[in-house]
């Protein structure tokens, strides 16, 4: 089996490392130079980087539909193990991600093994919606266009509402509106992503993020209310640091929130009727801080 291996320049075996999977899409074998192996990251935060080629069209790293691995996500298995007997990797900071057939794999991987990964995301993949149980114990972040014509979205709605229902709550879906397959674009430049991943640890436990401050509303019409809050700028504790705001109305999540904004128009409400809405900072480890309420009457 080909795979890449990047390895830090300052590899030190007497001290451990995270090893980051890299599932790459149908036949797109070509050997891509990503932000991992790069500075800021190695400098900071030196890490092996794995990126196994598949040779298989469209189904080469399997899917949780399926009970048995498909050869090639089993060598990749294989491949990691090896590396871990070879090198000082922590075993607590493995992370898998992959777009597409790759986006695929990694649902196949977090469903057969659960707890293996400290983190991992998916782009323009899907799961089976019957393994989220499994898929809900390692963090996760799932995107997709709204309009991908390759893979239907609903592949990532339906395994991201799936995890819900089932109680899970590690896990953040973003869905990119009037973005078609190629959804790892706009995923790709999302401020948060690298850091957000290499944050998690297997075994360490996070405090919450602070209350939001100074929730308040404002009726722009009988059918449209606009919420506004204060931002939070604690960015020397991890667990202070907000990602993302989660607002819910009527106890049902309408919406995440990057933590660059600081409001958010309701829009279609019903008049003559009342709405509690409530939002929670979220942090790199999806502990939530207590919802700061409001209620609105709506004329």
């Amino acid at each position: 089996m080909r795979y890449g291996l990047f390895i830090p320049s300052s590899y030190d075996s007497s001290r451990s490392y995270p090893l980051i999977i890299r599932l790459h899409g149908s036949i797109d074998t070509v050997s891509w130079d990503l932000s991992w192996y790069h500075d800021p990251i190695q400098s900071n935060d030196p890490c092996f980087v794995l990126t196994p080629k598949s040779l298989v069209e469209g189904n080469g790293w399997g899917n949780s539909w399926e009970s048995r691995y498909s050869p090639d996500m089993q060598k990749t298995l294989e491949v990691i193990h090896l590396l871990m007997e070879e090198f000082n990797i922590n075993s607590n900071r493995l992370y898998i991600h992959g777009a597409s057939m790759g986006g695929f794999g990694v649902f196949n991987v977090l469903a057969k093994e659960p707890g293996m990964f400290a983190a991992a995301f998916s782009i323009c993949g899907g799961g089976d919606p019957t393994t989220a149980e499994n898929v809900m114990q390692t963090p996760l972040w799932i995107f997709h266009g709204s309009i991908d014509n390759i893979v239907p979205v609903e592949y990532s709605r339906n395994i991201y509402q799936a995890i819900l229902n089932a109680g899970g709550r590690l896990v953040r879906y973003t869905e990119y509106q009037g973005v078609g397959h190629a959804a790892w674009e706009p995923a790709w430049k999302e401020p948060t992503l690298e850091s957000w991943l290499l944050a998690h640890e297997k075994g360490v436990k996070h405090g919450t993020p602070d209350m939001v401050q100074n929730l308040k509303y404002k009726i722009i019409s009988n059918t449209n209310v606009e919420l506004a809050w204060d931002l939070s700028y604690d960015n020397t504790d991890p667990d202070k640091y907000v990602w993302y705001y989660l607002l819910l109305r009527d106890f049902e999540i309408i919406a995440e929130i990057d933590n660059t904004d600081s409001t958010y128009m309701d829009l279609n409400l019903e008049s003559s009727s009342t709405y509690t809405y409530s939002i929670s900072a979220i942090n790199y480890f999806f502990e939530r801080s207590k919802g700061s309420v409001v209620s609105v009457d709506i004329p």
